[in-house]
Formats: structure tokens, C-alpha cells, sequence
């Protein structure tokens, strides 16, 4: 008597209704289990083709991140004053931001765009651009962020002696290590079709680090020729995130 064979999941998972070698076929299944299979098979095939649809739209658009560089700083003050164990850092950085989308297809649209930095782990300076933003940038297009300015000054509670050490290193040197966060909501769009990946009114959106090297300008020289190198921020991760 030839041995009985079991329904593989290819055939419960593909519908296979033909008969099964041993003679165990589709139609001799009871009630309850051709649900089962039924269900099985509906969901199937609808992870198969939304999978094939995902699929075949991303390489119609091939969405690609946008590219952010600061491609001019200057800095015109950065010192600190010590007042009863408090450190207060008295700053004054502008910045050029350059964002490019290489999207052959997608176009994005920026909602909020903030700025801030730190300086050895310690925030200082935050703005929300308003002149600017919002904007839609199309698709193989490069947008620029003139004279982004952090000013004002900062209490560093936690500024330590090794802190103060370092600062003095880099002041006698005439470039500080600042790191800019870019903070941005956006949303997608390819073509017509809008895609939200940020709620614009959500309060965390898609922060961008750029670690600089900025020289102290001498005699509040602002021009772009002050020492600063343009540099790439690191990767944004939109559409991998989303």
C-alpha cells in the first residue's frame, strides 16, 4: 500500500487543486479545513502581489535620499565667560545648507526645518526656519539655506575642567569641532501622489548630523573664503526609516 502524503504548503499557499498523489485531493477536504486553505491562499497571493506592486513602483521612481551639506560657516564669536561654577558659552555661527534631492522621479516637500549645534556634547542655539520653509523641491534639483544664524548665548552647567582644556586647545589653534543637527519633516512625492513619511505636527522628525570644522573668523571676516572646507552632512535615511 503506497505511503499517504500530507498537503505541502506550496499547494495550500498557490490553491493547487489538483489531485494528490496517494489520492488525497481538494475536493475531499472537509468543510473547516477548505476555509483554512481558502484563507491561506487569499492571503497569499496578496502579500505576493502587493509585494510585485512595491516592487516594480520603487524601481519606476527609484527614490534616493537628499544629499545635505553646509557648504559655508563662519563663525564670529565663541567664547565663554565662568560665573560661580556656571559656564556661559556666548556664540554667533551662520551657515549656508545646501540639500539636494537626487530623485530622478520624486520630488520632496520640506514642512519645518530646525537647526542647532552642540559643542563637546553640550547644546547650544536653536532656530526654526521661517523665511524659507516650506518649499517643494523637485526631483534632481539643489536647494540652498543662505545665512542660517545661531547667536545668542548658553549656560554649559556641566562645562568640566576637560572641557575647558580642549577649549583652549582648539582656541589656541583658531578652529572649533561643532556639530550641526538638521532637524526636518518632509514629506515625498512621486509625481501626483503624495507620501507622508513625517507628520508635519509630529514633534520628532528626521535629524541630519554634520560634524564641522569651523575656523573663528578674524575681524568678523564673514566671506566664504575664511578657511571653512564645505561639508557632506551624514546620511539621511527617509525613505529606509519611513
Amino acid at each position: 500500500m503506497a505511503p499517504r502524503e500530507s498537503i505541502s504548503m506550496g499547494q495550500i499557499c498557490c490553491c493547487v487543486r489538483k489531485p494528490i498523489p496517494g489520492g488525497f485531493s481538494w475536493r475531499k477536504l472537509t468543510g473547516w479545513l477548505k476555509w483554512v486553505v481558502l484563507c491561506r491562499c487569499i492571503i497569499c497571493h496578496i502579500v505576493v502581489w502587493f509585494g510585485w506592486f512595491f516592487i516594480i513602483l520603487w524601481f519606476i521612481f527609484l527614490p534616493q535620499d537628499p544629499k545635505f551639506t553646509i557648504t559655508n560657516a563662519s563663525l564670529t564669536q565663541f567664547n565663554f565667560t565662568t560665573n560661580n561654577n556656571t559656564s556661559t558659552l556666548h556664540y554667533n555661527l551662520a551657515l549656508d545648507i545646501t540639500i539636494r534631492n537626487p530623485s530622478i522621479r520624486t520630488g520632496m516637500y520640506y514642512h519645518r526645518i530646525k537647526v542647532s549645534a552642540t559643542y563637546r556634547k553640550k547644546k547650544f542655539g536653536l532656530v526654526t526656519l521661517t523665511d524659507s520653509v516650506p518649499f517643494y523641491q523637485g526631483h534632481k534639483n539643489t536647494t540652498v539655506l543662505h545665512h542660517v544664524v545661531l547667536q545668542g548665548k548658553q549656560q554649559l552647567v556641566k562645562f568640566g575642567q576637560h572641557d575647558v582644556s580642549e577649549f583652549d586647545s582648539e582656541t589656541a589653534a583658531g578652529v572649533y569641532n561643532i556639530s550641526v543637527q538638521v532637524t526636518i519633516w518632509a514629506n515625498a512625492r512621486f509625481g501626483k501622489l503624495k507620501a507622508k513619511f513625517f507628520t508635519p505636527g509630529s514633534e520628532y522628525g528626521q535629524l541630519i548630523d554634520c560634524k564641522l570644522k569651523v575656523p573663528l573668523s578674524v575681524n568678523n571676516d564673514t566671506s566664504a573664503g575664511s578657511g571653512f572646507k564645505a561639508t557632506k552632512c551624514g546620511d539621511v535615511h527617509i525613505f529606509l526609516d519611513s
